[in-house]
């Protein structure tokens, strides 16, 4: 059976390489990953070589053994997933269930309510495609990569 190495070993990785890119804003070294996810020497290599595949990285530095040494600035897919920028999708999620909520207000008049919980039926359902279309252009390809 295949391990899951994106949930239990690239997806941290992932997410150390954005956190520690965000706090120094320059290139980050295999041994502060380490050191961040508390992962050995071999487990990081191989989570970099994974995420290198997509590419996650702008620039990647390897040494002579073929081990990364250092990885430069996560791409806006790596922050999206990362959960640092959000995805389209998020965004949608957040707004159907902010438009579920008000829609279960019973402060609210009942008119209000129905029209709430259609257009969350709505954006969950038939008007999903369009919804993730829309936020994910956000005026200028800013959620896109």
């Amino acid at each position: 059976m295949i391990e899951d190495t994106w949930t239990n070993r690239d997806l941290a990785v992932l997410r150390a390489v954005v956190d520690i890119y965000d706090r120094t804003g320059g290139p980050v070294d295999a041994d502060d990953i380490q050191a961040a996810v508390g992962f050995d020497a071999r487990t990081v290599q191989r989570a970099l070589r994974a995420l290198n595949t997509e590419p996650f990285f702008r620039d990647v530095t390897a040494i002579a053994s073929g081990d990364i040494w250092a990885v430069g600035a996560p791409t806006g897919s790596a922050l999206r997933v990362a959960g640092a920028w959000p995805s389209p999708e998020a965004l949608l999620g957040g707004l159907v269930d902010a438009l579920e909520l008000a829609a279960g207000d019973q402060a609210r008049e009942p008119e209000e309510r129905s029209k709430f919980g259609t257009l969350a039926v709505g954006l969950r359902s038939f008007a999903t495609q369009v919804a993730i279309g829309a936020l994910g252009g956000a005026g200028g390809n800013l959620l896109t990569g």
